[in-house]
């Protein structure tokens, strides 16, 4: 079965993602992130396949007893390569190091692959995702133009995503103290 492991944003901050993702992918003809249906999220490790998700769910429980939340900020608009549009976030040291601790234990388990993208993490929030040039340009133009985005939120969750029939779900989620 397919897995991933995700941050998800609740609050004002998910509303504003959710109606700007609605926005913004019909207007500019860049329906991806709509159409894959997933939740408001930061991704904290990328896809990957794993038959048995207990020895997770075990070490995603026992892991969260050592955490306390973090608090969070998103801060405006970003992209990679012009290709990725996504809300900016900053996480201060300490949550920053969940992340990377989360990924330095999952290593442990050996039917799971670390990625590069999961030890060079970059925390964002995608609001558009395979842009052609001139709607990329069309999309950050758009953004420009509006407030800049500014939540407080807290890192305060780890949560298990299951690819089922080509639609992401929540499988388990793990709060954080």
């Amino acid at each position: 079965m397919k897995y991933s492991i995700f941050y998800l944003i609740k609050g004002d901050a998910k509303k504003y993602m959710d109606k700007l993702v609605k926005e913004i992918g019909p207007k500019f003809g860049e329906n991806y992130v709509l159409d894959s249906k997933l939740p408001a999220h930061i991704t904290l490790k990328i896809p990957f396949n794993l038959r048995n998700i207990k020895e997770l769910e075990n070490f995603l429980e026992n892991f969260v007893k050592k955490l306390h939340r973090e608090e969070i900020e998103i801060v405006g608009f970003d992209n990679f390569r012009r290709f990725v549009v996504f809300l900016k976030f900053n996480f201060s040291k300490s949550a920053l190091r969940i992340q990377s601790n989360l990924i330095y234990e999952i290593k442990k388990i050996n039917e799971i692959d670390i990625d590069k993208h999961d030890e060079k993490w970059h925390p964002h929030a995608t609001i558009s995702y395979g842009n052609t040039e001139n709607s990329f340009n069309h999309i950050w133009n758009y953004l420009k133009k509006l407030e800049k985005p500014h939540f407080k939120l807290y890192f305060d969750n780890i949560t298990i995503m299951k690819e089922l029939k080509n639609k992401w779900v929540i499988h388990k989620e793990f709060k954080l103290n």
